[in-house]
Order: structure tokens, then sequence, then C-alpha cells
């Protein structure tokens, strides 16, 4: 039988302002009153419900650092996953270029093509005639990067007609001499589709090709790049049986450095992965995430501060009901834990309302699609935002570990609050 005992303090080494009653249900004994081994919870519930203005706060506080690091885990996820994915889509895989820095081209490509493609993992090879030109078109001229390519194999490297917005790429297949320009440059140009364009260069017959089709990438590359066929450019440039490079697509892309050390090894050319040629920007990114993690540390110790300080608050609050129940045998470990009970259940309600509110708030960012500066971005349009469990699953374990920190030290101060000193300033 487990009877209800009242006691009525009126004074202990002292008289009170006023009687204090307390109700406290425990197991009697000749030695000493037991408490149930749940008292601790029941008692750091009822605390953080009676100070309700403090405990939403403290939530909030908790809330929002969660619902911050969400989003801006998103934002760097998001940022993370398109910068890569522009390193692996817009560029080839391995770039295969001549061995001296100081040859300009590799002689025997198709050998060397056929060799590579034989290769297991890799999907497709392009070799590629790079040249610098000039294009007119009435009463305008744009400088170009021309790009000579076997279309259907830079079709299966580069998925270059994934990105026609007008015409079609392959119809360089069929049109000696076709030419597929940028968005922006046939723009700049003042051409459509249908129009003939005239490629000017030193040393070499001025050439007229028929816009075949146009791209957009969404990049700069858009203002300045130009496909036609390898042969034709060969002709144009006067430089038959030659190329400058050769891209390579493969079928794992993380798998890209080791067989390009393969292809090196093996053809005696410089073969350089995507990873490689992005080392800067990979570097940069690295970088960026040990900023960031700084970053989640302040906002976690300003939401741990939030849960310190009520529970702080809490414990000068309540210093007489703190002493009354050492009084009557509370431990300092049951002090203890009825305080690191009020920082759990603050931190718990805190994160799962912030992980429901950065959830919102990205979905809804990833619907409003922000336009940001092209050229700060590396070529991004919008900002993007990645929805992925894991960053709420680490926010959320951040945020619970660092509260149940920041409940440790007015914990302890609680639990070392002499019962005497601490009812007689009541």
């Amino acid at each position: 039988m487990n009877p209800k005992i009242e006691y009525k303090i009126s004074a202990v080494s002292g008289s009170l302002k006023k009687p204090v009653y307390i109700v406290y249900a425990g197991r009697s004994s000749e030695k000493s009153q037991e408490f149930y081994p749940v008292y601790e919870l029941k008692i750091a519930l009822r605390q953080v419900l009676s100070r309700r203005r403090q405990t939403v706060f403290a939530i909030m506080a908790v809330a929002l650092a969660v619902a911050v690091i969400t989003v801006m885990m998103a934002m760097l996820s998001g940022f993370q996953g398109e910068l890569v994915k522009a390193s692996i889509e817009n560029n080839p895989h391995i770039v295969i270029g001549p061995a001296d820095e100081e040859e300009e081209f590799i002689h025997l490509y198709r050998h060397t093509s056929s060799r590579v493609l034989e290769k297991e993992g890799v999907l497709a090879v392009s070799p590629k005639y790079l040249g610098q030109a000039a294009l007119e078109y009435r009463d305008n001229t744009e400088g170009v990067s021309l790009q000579g390519v076997d279309p259907l194999a830079e079709d299966a490297v580069m998925k270059v007609s994934e990105d026609v917005v007008e015409g079609e790429f392959l119809a360089l297949v069929h049109t000696r001499y076709g030419i597929v320009l940028g968005d922006k440059l046939a723009q700049n140009l003042e051409v459509k589709v249908g129009d003939r364009v005239n490629a000017v260069f030193p040393g070499s017959k001025t050439t007229s090709f028929k816009v075949v089709g146009l791209v957009h990438t969404g990049t700069a590359a858009d203002e300045v790049t130009a496909y036609a066929r390898l042969d034709s450019l060969q002709d144009f440039f006067n430089e038959p049986g030659v190329v400058s490079n050769i891209g390579v697509r493969v079928s794992d892309p993380y798998q890209a450095e080791t067989l390009a050390k393969e292809i090196e090894d093996e053809t005696g050319l410089d073969a350089v992965s995507w990873a490689e040629a992005n080392a800067e920007i990979l570097n940069l990114l690295e970088t960026q995430m040990a900023f960031v993690n700084v970053f989640y540390a302040l906002i976690y110790g300003i939401a741990g501060f939030g849960i310190a300080n009520t529970l702080i608050t809490v414990v000068a609050q309540r210093t007489s009901e703190i002493g009354i129940l050492k009084a009557m045998g509370a431990s300092k470990k049951s002090i203890t834990i009825v305080f690191l009970f009020q920082s759990v259940f603050l931190g718990a309600i805190g994160l799962a309302l912030g992980t429901v509110l950065g959830y919102i708030t990205t979905v809804y960012l990833q619907n409003y699609q922000i336009e940001v500066p092209q050229e700060m971005y590396f070529g991004l349009q919008t900002l993007p935002l990645e929805v992925e469990p894991l960053n709420f699953v680490y926010a959320a374990f951040f945020a619970f570990i660092i509260n149940v920190i920041a409940g440790v030290y007015p914990a302890l101060k609680a639990a070392k609050l002499d019962p005497v000193a601490a009812i007689e300033s009541a």
C-alpha cells in the first residue's frame, strides 16, 4: 500500500514566511520515505508546464535554430549537388590531350579512340577539334569557340541534344557545313535557325555555315560556343587528320580518376578526370563546409544558451521547492535528473517543431525558385535546395545533444543547494 503523506512544514532552523504544503506519494518504511522512480519526470513536467511563457520561448529558440540549420543544409546540399552535377554533365568525365604541353594536337586519334572505347567502364568517346574564329552575320560579328565534333559521338558523351531549344543537333550528321550555336550567341548575332553565318579566320578561306540548331546550357558557354562537323573544321583550319582532345564518358563518374590513370599508362597521352579538372571548385566546397559547420555550431550554441537560461531561471525561482525535496530525502542525483528531464523535454519539443518548420520552409523555397546571379553561382540560375532526410536527422541529433548539455549546469547548481538555506530563502 502506498499512502499519500501530507507534510506541513512551518519551520526548519528558523521561521518561514508561510507554511508550505507538499503532497508526496511514497512507501512507508522505518528507515526513510523512498520516491517512486518516475517522480523526477513528474516534477520536471510540472515545473515546465507551470512556467508556460518561459517554456514557449525556450522551445521556440530550439525550433528556430533547427529550422535555420535544416534550411541552410538544404541549400548547401542543393548547391553542392548542382555544382557536382554541372561538373560531371557539362564536361566529359575524362579529357585526353597531348602528352607534351608544347604539342597542340593528337595524331592517330581514331586508333586511340578505339582503344579507349574498348576499356571496361567506358561508354563513349568523342574526338574534338577546338579553334577560335569569328562569325559574321550581316553587320554583326562575334568571336566564338568552334568545336568540330562527330555529332553522334559528341551527343553520346555530352548529351548535347538535351540542351537543344530550337532545331536539331543531329542535323549536323546530314549537313556538311551546318552549325549549332549557343542561344545567347545567336541572340547577339541576331540569327535564327535556317540563316547562314560566315566563319572567318586568318589564313583560312571564309566559309559559310547554315544554322541548324540552338542550344542552352545556362552557362557562359552559351555566348561563345558553336558546334560544327569535325571534318568541316579540319578543312576550315587546314589541319586534316588531327584533333585537339578526346572526350570520354564512363559508366561511373567517381571511377573516372582511376580510368584516367590507366589511359595515361596505356596510351602515353595526358588524361584528366572531371574531379582533377575541377579540383579548385571541389576544394572550395570543402572550405565552405568548414565555415558552415562553424555557423551551425554558433546557432546550436545560441539555442543551448536559451535552454540553459530558462533552467537557471527555474532554479532561482524554485529554490524553496528544491530545498523541500532535499529535506524530504531527495538525493542530489534525483534533483539533477529533474532538471535534465526538463532540458530533454524542452529540447525534444523544440527540435520536433523545428524539423517540421524547416521542412515546410525548404519545400516553400523550392517552389518559389529564388533567382541568383549566374556569375556568382557557377552558372546556376535559381537557388538550389535539396531535401535530404539525413540533414534533418543530423540537425535534430546535434540540437538534442547541445540542449542536454545546456541543462547540465543548472541541474548541478540545483543539486548543490543546501536544503535549510533553500527553504529559508522562500
